[in-house]
């Protein structure tokens, strides 16, 4: 493996860590820029793959390795999306018992 493509896997690797310790840190803004940067290096191993096919076949089996990488990911933000839609559905109820309660409490 060359060493861009070692400098790309480590890249992704650290990315992926930073993405789940935000992601419990509950800093969402954060780790989607950080999913962001991540779509940039996969895009730069795509033109990588392209570009040197010599690298091909490593480009391949690093790709199979990000492949599991990223069911653990979404796996991680869809469990994050469900408490927050948890939350703002518990918000949602709390607003309108608040709504009902001052409605109700005008007609006394």
């Amino acid at each position: 493996m060359n060493t861009t493509l070692a400098a790309l896997e480590e890249a992704l690797n650290e990315n992926a860590c930073l993405v789940e310790a935000l992601l419990q840190q509950q800093q969402y803004d954060e780790a989607l820029q950080r999913m962001d940067d991540r779509l940039a290096l996969i895009a730069r191993l795509m033109q990588l793959a392209g570009q040197e096919p010599a690298q091909r076949s490593a480009a391949v089996a690093l790709a199979g390795r990000l492949a599991i990488q990223e069911e653990s990911m979404q796996a991680l933000a869809a469990s994050h999306h469900q408490a927050i839609f948890e939350r703002l559905s518990q918000v949602d109820r709390a607003n309108k018992a608040g709504q009902a309660y001052r409605v109700n409490s005008k007609e006394f």
